[in-house]
């Protein structure tokens, strides 16, 4: 069983969107009688024991309102007790709630009618952790280690513990051999959770780890700029000012790469260049008050007097407490 829950719900809420609305709905003030819900609940009011309805409704609802949801999946399983899918909604839309033993006893039921699930094994441990139930979480998570499709899984699971317990060295090692196991297809948010425990130990392997995340969301600058951020903490200047170009490349509105890069060159007092960062930066950002503050330095220090004068106060007015920019302006009106 897999995490159906995406699919389903773009699936079912465009037929929904589709189909024949009401002239008029009661109680417009309920989700139940949205535009997009109400056929369903109609559906619902003349076929009161039908659990495909419910289980419809609740994946319609999943995003918006997974408490109503939840009640929605739990009778369709009510009515339908044999289908793991709809005990496994509930568990779903249970954790959005963080409602962890009701999730943990919805998985549990899920899995009586489906033993041997990876997933619903993986998300019965997940919502145990959640409620702090590591000794059965631990268990389930060793079922998984011995199975080929959630081997990784097992290793994920560890590795929450771990830093739930502040075992930070055993974290980095179960996520080291979660991301091993997941072959070509790690979870982006587990590769990255791996490279920010290394960073902040400053080790050189956190940037593979942020490159093999960027690989994996090649569209999301984070990973490139958190890589760029410990090559600057390292020392490898040269290293940090391409890869925060990289981010720039790709996404030529992240101002964080736009500042970042207008402070080495500062920094080098090499105005001419931090300028123009810094330009990329409140072009991106137009009410950082920090953005307008760098390029006014920078604008000083060309000999740009009106240019500064303006960018400081710019900067003065989206941070009413900017002593420095004030202090800048005052000193440049004298």
């Amino acid at each position: 069983m897999k995490n159906y829950f995406p699919v389903l719900f773009a699936a079912i809420g465009l037929a929904a969107c589709n189909g024949a609305q009401p002239n008029q709905s009661p109680a417009k003030d309920s989700a139940l009688y949205s535009d997009i819900i109400w056929p369903v609940t109609d559906s619902i009011r003349q076929f009161p024991d039908q659990h495909a309805l419910y289980y419809r409704r609740a994946l319609l609802l999943f995003n918006t309102n997974p408490a109503l949801a939840q009640a929605d999946f739990e009778k369709a399983a009510q009515l339908d007790p044999a289908n793991p899918e709809y005990w496994a909604g509930a568990g779903e839309a249970a954790l959005v709630e963080n409602k962890y033993p009701a999730a943990a006893a919805s998985f549990s039921k899920a899995l009586a009618n489906a033993p041997g699930y990876t997933y619903l094994q993986y998300r019965l441990a997940t919502a145990l952790i959640e409620n702090r139930q590591y000794g059965e979480a631990d268990s389930l998570a060793n079922v998984l280690a011995q199975t080929k499709d959630a081997r990784d899984k097992a290793f994920y699971l560890k590795a929450r513990m771990a830093e739930d317990k502040n075992d930070t060295a055993a974290a980095i090692t179960h996520l080291t051999a979660a991301v091993k196991a997941a072959g070509d297809h790690p979870e982006f948010e587990a590769v990255m959770e791996l490279g920010d425990l290394l960073r902040a130990r400053k080790a050189p392997a956190a940037i593979e780890y942020y490159t093999l995340a960027w690989q994996l969301d090649t569209l999301n600058a984070a990973p490139l700029y958190d890589a760029a951020q410990l090559h600057e903490v390292l020392g490898h200047t040269d290293q940090a000012i391409a890869t925060y170009r990289r981010c720039i490349v790709l996404d030529p509105g992240y101002s964080p790469a736009c500042m970042a890069l207008g402070k080495i060159y500062s920094d080098r007092k090499d105005w001419n260049n931090a300028l123009v960062y810094y330009k990329l930066a409140v072009k991106s950002a137009p009410t950082d008050a920090w953005a307008y503050y760098q390029r006014a330095r920078c604008e000083e220090q060309l000999g740009m007097k009106a240019a500064a004068l303006e960018d400081y106060a710019k900067a003065a007015s989206f941070r009413k407490d900017f002593k420095e920019a004030r202090e800048a302006m005052e000193r440049l009106h004298h």
